[in-house]
């Protein structure tokens, strides 16, 4: 047997032995723009590289990656009282975009292969999404990156994080946030609020817990698909997608 085919059988045995080492090998990782800031600054460097980092940690372990990206940071549709909810909505799309080309430059800059992928097109900086066309980089180990929402106003990042995950075949939606996971109330409110570690849909939407939206909680119930919600500044993802007991995991079983 020649050299080359050797080393190639070694390298397929050493991936193959990674991915037995996951728990979710497919997944849609949902990130708020605000933790790509700080309190003071639209972007904050450190936290962004941070960010990278766990990406591309997850990504050598051949897990398959998809970013949703939300605009929290440049502007929060909801909140612009003074502002049409619909060009509010818009807007906020718009600043996913901005968002998802650093992430996407910044992925570049670490040798990890991405793709920049729409609800909206711009001409000349990114095309619309694409399933067909998208899942060719998804399958092949390049990283996804979701901007522009669903495409449309009055919906928010985590229902577009829901249906990219059902669009792709995700394991598993992870919402990566600055808490340890779903609480009873808001922790920062309420410093006897219950962390949750385990929790059914249903229980989540009965209790209308604030962590998603409704109908984000409602179209990963239909489809079976598990959200993990965790604190992405505190532990590593690569510790979740092996299975690890962090944060709050929700399903239909509870």
């Amino acid at each position: 047997m020649k050299k080359t085919q050797i080393t190639q059988k070694k390298q397929h045995k050493n991936y193959t032995d990674l991915k037995k080492t996951l728990k979710y090998n497919r997944l849609i990782l949902k990130i708020s723009g605000e933790i790509l800031g700080a309190r003071k600054e639209i972007f904050e460097l450190k936290s962004i590289d941070y960010i990278i980092k766990q990406i591309a940690a997850a990504n050598r372990l051949g897990a398959k990656i998809g970013v949703v990206v939300g605009g929290g940071n440049l502007i929060r549709g909801r909140e612009a009282k003074w502002l049409n909810k619909v060009d509010a909505d818009i807007c906020g799309m718009m600043a996913t975009i901005i968002n998802g080309i650093i992430i996407h430059s910044r992925l570049y800059e670490n040798n990890i292969p991405s793709k920049l992928s729409s609800g909206i097109e711009v001409s000349g900086v990114v095309k619309r999404c694409n399933k067909f066309e998208d899942l060719k980089v998804y399958e092949s180990g390049g990283v996804l990156i979701f901007v522009g929402g669903t495409g449309n106003p009055l919906f928010t990042t985590d229902t577009a994080a829901a249906l990219r995950a059902v669009e792709f075949g995700a394991d598993v939606l992870i919402k990566a946030t600055k808490v340890e996971g779903v609480y009873s109330t808001d922790p920062e409110k309420n410093r006897k609020a219950k962390l949750y570690r385990k929790l059914k849909f249903d229980q989540a939407i009965a209790k209308n817990l604030g962590v998603m939206d409704l109908a984000a909680f409602n179209i990963c119930k239909e489809s079976n698909i598990p959200i993990c919600v965790y604190n992405l500044m505190k532990y590593p993802l690569s510790k979740i997608i092996k299975g690890e007991d962090i944060g709050t995991l929700i399903t239909n079983r509870g």
